[in-house]
This record gives C-alpha cells, sequence and structure tokens, in this order.
C-alpha cells in the first residue's frame, strides 16, 4: 500500500516525503491484484442499491459472493438463510467464471518493456517532482563559481534533479462473472433486472473501482431466463435470470510473491563525467607521470637527470618584485628545495567565521605564496581576495567559513 500526494493549486503530482497540508490530498493506491479485480465487482453490485417488494417491505436485496467457503458465508451472515436452511429470495450472487489473459487486449501498455535489472526494478513512471535542495545544490556551485555569491539572480540552473516514482508493468486479464438473479416474483425479476439494462446507458459499459485503480466492465448483451412456473411440483416457485459481466483489468506485481518492492523512486543524473581513454588514443597526459586522471598503465615520462635540471635563485634583495634569475650561480639568494618551500602548509589560526587575520608560523618571501580556500586559488589586491601585511601576516577580504580549507604554498625566508 503506498500514496501520492497531488497538489490541488498546481494540479502536481507528489511523493510521499512530506505531510500534507491544506493545499494537498493524499490519493491511496493499492496492489491491482486479482481479489481486488473481484472485490471492484462486489462494490459496484451493491452501488447499484438493488431493491425489491417483498413481504416486509420495499427492502434491499443481498448480494453474496460465490466461493467454496459456503459453510463460512452461512456462518458470517445467517439472514440469507430461513430456520430450515434455505435460502431467502430474493437474493443476488455473483461468481468469477474464466480469467483469460489475451494479448490481444493489450489496455494502454502495448509494448513489453522490462523491468531495469537492479534489485528496485520498476518499468512504468506513475509520477515525478523537483528535487529541491540537490538542485539548488547545483545552482548554488554554478553561482559561487561564477559570481561568487549563491543565489546569484538570473542565472538559469540546467542541473535540474527529478525524483520519479515507478511500478512494474501492467499485465491486462479479462475476467468473466456470472450473475445470478433469484426470485420468488416476476415483479421483483423485473425491479431487480431493470438497472442492469438502463443504468449504463444506450451502451453496455461501466466502469469499476477499488484502492485507486479503475477497470472497464461489459455487460453481455443476452439475458438468460429460467423458471419451474411449468413444473407444478411442490418445488418452491423460482425465478432466475443470470448476467454475463466481462471486466478487463490488469495485475501489478506477483502480489504476496514478489521479491522486488511494491514501486521504486529514483534521481536523475545530472552530470555524467568520464575520463579519456589516453591509453588507446596513445595522448600525452596533461600532467606529469600521467597521474592526473588517476589511469594506471600510462607510460611515464623519463626522469630528469641532474644536468637538465635549471636551478631558480631569487635575489634576495629584489623580492618583493619577485625578480629571478636562472642559471647555476648561487647569487645572493638560495635555490629552491623541498626543504624551504612549504606546500599546502597551514597557518597559525584556524578559521572560525569571523576571523579575517592569519599568520605564518615561518616567514615568506614576498610575491611567493598561493593560496587555497577550499581548493580555489585566491588574487592578491584590495578589491579581490586578500592582502599581505607582511612576511608573516594574510589579511582577507572576506572572513573564511569555520568549515573551509584554508591552506598556503610559498617560499620559506630562511
Amino acid at each position: 500500500m503506498f500514496g501520492l500526494k497531488e497538489d490541488n493549486k498546481k494540479n502536481t503530482p507528489l511523493l510521499p516525503t512530506q505531510r500534507p497540508d491544506d493545499y494537498e490530498k493524499v490519493i491511496p493506491f493499492g496492489p491491482s491484484t486479482i481479489e481486488n479485480i473481484d472485490v471492484a465487482m462486489i462494490e459496484y453490485m451493491n452501488e447499484l442499491q438493488l431493491f425489491a417488494t417483498t413481504q416486509k417491505g420495499f427492502e434491499k436485496v443481498p448480494v453474496v459472493w460465490v466461493s467454496p467457503e459456503r459453510s463460512l458465508l452461512s456462518k458470517r451472515n445467517q439472514t440469507i438463510r430461513d430456520n430450515s436452511g434455505n435460502l431467502i429470495l430474493p437474493i443476488i450472487s455473483v461468481e468469477r467464471t474464466n480469467l483469460v489473459k489475451d494479448p490481444t487486449r493489450k489496455g494502454t501498455v502495448w509494448g513489453n518493456v522490462l523491468p531495469v535489472k537492479d534489485e528496485k526494478g520498476g518499468t512504468i513512471k506513475i509520477a515525478r517532482r523537483l528535487k529541491q535542495d540537490k538542485s539548488s545544490n547545483f545552482a548554488n556551485v554554478e553561482s559561487y563559481r561564477g559570481y561568487k555569491q549563491i543565489n546569484f539572480p538570473g542565472l538559469k540552473n540546467k542541473k535540474i534533479v527529478y525524483e520519479t516514482m515507478t511500478i512494474p508493468l501492467p499485465v491486462y486479464v479479462t475476467s468473466t462473472y456470472e450473475i445470478t438473479i433469484r426470485t420468488e416474483y416476476q415483479q421483483q425479476m423485473n425491479e431487480i433486472l431493470t438497472p442492469f439494462i438502463t443504468k449504463p446507458g444506450a451502451i453496455n459499459y461501466i466502469i469499476l473501482r477499488r484502492s485507486g485503480h479503475k477497470y472497464e466492465g461489459f455487460i453481455q448483451e443476452d439475458f438468460s431466463q429460467s423458471n419451474n412456473f411449468s413444473s407444478f411440483t411442490n418445488e418452491e416457485r423460482k425465478l432466475e435470470t443470470k448476467i454475463q459481466i466481462e471486466v478487463l483489468g490488469y495485475l501489478i506485481g506477483e502480489n504476496k510473491n514478489q521479491d522486488r518492492p511494491k514501486y521504486a523512486i529514483r534521481e536523475n543524473a545530472v552530470e555524467i563525467k568520464m575520463p579519456r581513454e589516453r591509453i588507446v588514443l596513445q595522448e600525452t597526459p596533461e600532467r606529469d607521470n600521467g597521474r592526473f586522471y588517476g589511469l594506471a598503465g600510462v607510460v611515464r615520462h623519463k626522469p630528469p637527470t641532474p644536468s637538465d635540471v635549471t636551478t631558480f635563485v631569487f635575489d634576495r634583495n629584489a623580492a618583493s618584485s619577485g625578480a629571478a634569475t636562472t642559471g647555476g650561480t648561487a647569487g645572493t639568494g638560495a635555490p629552491i628545495t623541498v626543504d624551504n618551500y612549504n606546500a599546502r602548509g597551514a597557518f597559525v589560526e584556524s578559521p572560525n567565521g569571523t576571523l579575517t587575520t592569519f599568520t605564518l608560523s615561518i616567514p615568506m618571501i614576498s610575491n611567493t605564496e598561493m593560496i587555497f580556500r577550499d581548493g580555489i586559488l585566491m588574487t592578491i589586491g584590495s578589491a579581490y581576495d586578500y592582502t599581505v601585511t607582511n612576511s608573516t601576516t594574510i589579511e582577507f577580504t572576506e572572513a573564511p567559513g569555520a568549515n573551509e580549507n584554508l591552506t598556503i604554498s610559498y617560499v620559506k625566508d630562511n
């Protein structure tokens, strides 16, 4: 048993993830099984409100389901029999006499659509709604990358996440029901039989409903009648009319024998990223040693020899202008080595959402720093992201958040 929510304002079906408010109504859906079609037939008979004139007045005619459990039926409803055990007429009985799976009657689904090959299954889409929180996350990321703020007005979000509900493929079957009307008098038979002829109108088409499902019924043209008037025996007087009704129904799932869920909820993919097959195409990786995409088996570059290495020497007197010389001379600076370069190091202080000034434990050479905020390279300048007060102090224009990752890479001044 599951349900859908329908927005009365926008007429948009919603999934059952929120509590219904004044603008929503819950539409329940039960499993469409053989028993569900049978109950729909019984409920249709009760909805006809068939009455007949008896010795006690104008009373409703009881409707009973013919099944092998006759003893249970007699115990549950003792008003349909008298003290001698005979049926009290008039009475209407309903019996399913045939069940056919006819491939020519396909209903609304003409193709044999296979279910999704996973543990959820599901084939036919019955509802879809916008996943607001995840779609907003994609929009905020694009807004922050382009405009350094979230919820930038006028930005069109192309990454929309939808939540879709699917059910197994409906299989259509034709159920044949035999309605038997038994009365003592011809007047009772006429009163009961008339609604079967006139209520569908000029056609023999009816609609059966049960648990949110609808089934099509077709009343057959022949109303076969019989009686025992001509026998003139001691047998009680009896009139009998049989009506055939064919119901085009559908079954969803395997009922209690189904090993998959009754319905499945999935979210669509808005972005698919695939690494390029550089091994097959024999392309040169965009990063050294082919580690940019993390692909194994990429041919590595030949390690450089000491004679191929160019030493970069920083002139400490011209460090503020970023001047540098190349060559093997020592100059007035020092070569960049692993020992004097701090890669992705941390500040002394930790971001707390309000702190804007951060210090370094080891002084740096000016114009050699690279500051990363959640992996994004910051730009120096009072009109941009940060300014450098001295060799150990960084002043941010906007305070980094407490949950942001703040790192700095620079050449040590020691």
